[in-house]
């Protein structure tokens, strides 16, 4: 029988050496459900631009989320894989630091910033324990990480201990009461790859999400996101109003604004 990735993984010693192997094998962004975005070489200009433009196509809501990040303040993105998003907010003039769990993902997104002479700054890191000292952003990013962590809960408190008091984290973890969770079951289609479960993807309910951020002095939650581009002509055809009422109340991602 097809398999899942479960809720809460079996934890074990060599865990961590697992995610960070999947994601170096399964490069982020770079396929959907086993399908190449680009067959361009990695790390070329046209690769970036496909991608790019293949992220942001499909993810509807995320440059205005990524433009409400005011400018000339530090931010850290945490799980940059190849540098996407770092590149969008360092190009809208913010100070960039940028970690990632595979030194694939590191070493690509560092190329494009020197080759470009964008300014930024780029460590391979585990979100578990952020070579950063306290208080030391503006702003902390992270868009489908930590969700794949071997403990998540962990994520979210170095997330605050690096945030300045008054920092503002902008996260997405992935939601359990979705529409994308039903057919993921029902079709018994892993969710990362097509033919190969990933280490750890958790799911969220509001509530749970609410208890991992309770440290925050504030917090906003909302869904987006009912489905993406792998759900191929339903994703072209469904009508603006109707994908964005279903996200509303069924969307996979949980977009969390958090104050410190």
């Amino acid at each position: 029988m097809k398999k899942i990735e479960p809720i809460e993984p079996y934890k074990h010693k060599h865990l961590g050496r697992e995610i960070q192997d999947f994601w170096t094998r399964n490069v982020n962004a770079e396929r959907i459900m086993g399908k190449k975005v680009t067959r361009h070489a990695r790390g070329e200009d046209l690769y970036f631009q496909e991608l790019e433009t293949q992220r942001y196509r499909s993810h509807r809501y995320l440059p205005p989320w990524l433009s409400a990040i005011r400018s000339g303040h530090s931010v850290l993105e945490i799980g940059c894989g190849v540098g996407l998003d770092a590149y969008t907010l360092a190009q809208r003039g913010l100070k960039v630091t940028a970690v990632d769990l595979t030194y694939i993902g590191v070493a690509t997104a560092r190329q494009r910033f020197q080759r470009n002479q964008v300014a930024g700054n780029f460590a391979a890191g585990n979100a578990e324990h952020l070579p950063f000292r306290d208080n030391s952003f503006d702003y902390v990013y992270s868009f489908g990480v930590l969700h794949h962590a071997a403990d998540t809960a962990k994520t979210i408190e170095e997330v605050y201990r690096v945030l300045k008091p008054g920092g503002e984290a902008r996260i997405m973890l992935y939601h359990r009461h979705s529409l994308n969770e039903l057919v993921h079951r029902l079709l018994r289609v892993p969710f990362e790859e097509k033919n190969e479960l990933c280490p750890v993807v958790r799911r969220f309910t509001r509530k749970e999400t609410r208890k991992l951020f309770r440290s925050f002095r504030q917090l906003d939650l909302r869904l987006a996101y009912v489905f993406g581009e792998g759900y191929g002509m339903l994703f072209d055809f469904t009508p603006r109003w109707l994908y964005n009422l279903l996200s509303r109340y069924f969307g996979w991602h949980i977009l969390i604004i958090a104050l410190k």
